[in-house]
């Protein structure tokens, strides 16, 4: 075949290629273009200019988010359940709406109608060897808490008619349309929680190597509450050593109190009360002597005579404390769990006393009291005055042997 021939064969090749790719009717279907992002969005009931009105997402501004019809739509928003918050210019008139987004699809959000509400102001600081100190972006969170209201069952006791009916406990839950609130620390360790519902709230505080804290705070509409924290570093766990002497003040001389009783309790260990636990590790009670609470012959694992704990019963706190008596000389000694502790002095006859004091791990604190005499110092108060040794201070005698803590409530 000639080169003319050749290149005529080629060409035909192609054309026939391209009318068969043609016949066939390839994929002409244009491609879908990427889904739209997720959005939020929803309308506002607003009273007056709407430009007034600051639009926030999770706690966060959305500028130029609220249309001048109180409509809005928020692009870019992650899956998941989100908060939408309307605050007006009172910065205690606002509204709430949470609403849950599906990835790649707008979400409607309910209507929000703006009330009156109140507002959460406080300082966060931590003290210091240096003084106190503001902290600085340090999260504060608000949420709704549970009350524990006292209710009559309308029944006395059954073993003695016509005694008043018995009040027992009753853990009440927020209402649902309560929100939750968070935000962080300005530059001068504050904060504000604006357009904050009426009702009652636990603020709390956490903050990495310290010891959290929490307040309960009743909001009131068109009112602000005030939740002010003073934060504690943590201390490591250990044993630690408080000593000193308890003296009574007598005329023109201190006089060293016997039997006094010292006191060391940890820090409280009170937190806010949340939704009711079963508590496992109550002991359990006796039951009657047919078995079981009310006779039923059951008992727990099968063991007649013992009864499980309430499953409704509150899991009471428990707070460490150790105690010992002073000796001849007015001394003690006690060995504690290092931490944030209280200690507290009594003795019949004299005025109570109590201080706050840091134990820290294998050191030994020297804290020492002087009494006066319970009331106007009358006759017969206090024990009688017994003058100190000569060279005998505030600084107790190191106990002959050591005086080891007894565990006490």
């Amino acid at each position: 075949m000639c080169r003319r021939g050749r290149v005529a064969l080629l060409i035909s090749l192609v054309v026939v290629g391209a009318v068969v790719l043609i016949g066939c009717g390839g994929d002409t279907t244009p491609v879908p273009p990427d889904p739209d992002p997720a959005a939020i969005e929803g309308q506002v009931d607003v009273a007056g200019a709407p430009g007034d009105y600051e639009l926030l997402l999770d706690g966060r501004p959305v500028p130029g988010g609220l249309q001048s019809d109180g409509s809005y739509r928020i692009e870019g928003v992650a899956p998941g359940r989100h908060s939408i918050t309307v605050v007006g210019p009172d910065g205690m008139t606002g509204g709430h709406a949470s609403v849950e987004v599906v990835a790649g699809r707008r979400a409607r959000a309910p209507e929000i109608v703006p009330e009156l509400g109140g507002q959460i102001v406080g300082i966060v600081t931590v003290r210091a060897e240096d003084g106190v100190r503001a902290l600085v972006g340090v999260e504060v969170a608000a949420q709704p808490a549970y009350v524990i209201a006292m209710v009559e069952d309308g029944t006395g006791d059954e073993t003695e008619p016509g005694t008043a009916p018995i009040r027992n406990p009753d853990l009440r839950p927020p209402p649902d349309d309560l929100p939750a609130f968070s935000t962080f620390t300005d530059e001068n360790g504050s904060f504000i929680l604006r357009a904050v519902p009426e009702g009652e709230y636990v603020v709390t505080v956490a903050q990495p190597e310290m010891r959290g804290a929490w307040q309960w705070v009743w909001v009131a509409a068109g009112r602000t509450a005030v939740a002010d924290f003073e934060l504690r570093p943590e201390i490591e766990p250990g044993v630690g050593t408080v000593r000193g002497r308890v003296l009574g003040a007598g005329e023109g001389e201190r006089v060293p109190l016997v039997g006094a009783r010292v006191t060391i309790m940890g820090e409280a260990p009170w937190e806010p009360i949340g939704p009711p636990e079963i508590c496992e590790d109550m002991p359990v009670r006796a039951a009657d002597e047919a078995g079981g609470s009310e006779g039923d012959g059951e008992g727990v694992d099968g063991e007649p005579g013992r009864i499980p704990p309430d499953p409704d019963m509150i899991c009471p706190p428990c707070i460490a404390s150790v105690s010992t008596l002073t000796d001849a000389q007015g001394a003690y000694r006690l060995n504690a769990p290092s931490g944030w502790s209280t200690i507290e002095v009594w003795i019949e006859g004299w005025e109570p006393a109590w201080e706050e004091i840091t134990i820290l791990p294998g050191e030994t604190v020297t804290k020492s009291f002087t009494l006066e005499p319970w009331g106007d110092g009358l006759p017969g108060s206090g024990p009688p005055p017994v003058p100190l040794p000569p060279g005998n201070g505030p600084e107790p005698p190191t106990p002959p042997g050591g005086d080891d803590a007894t565990p006490g409530a």
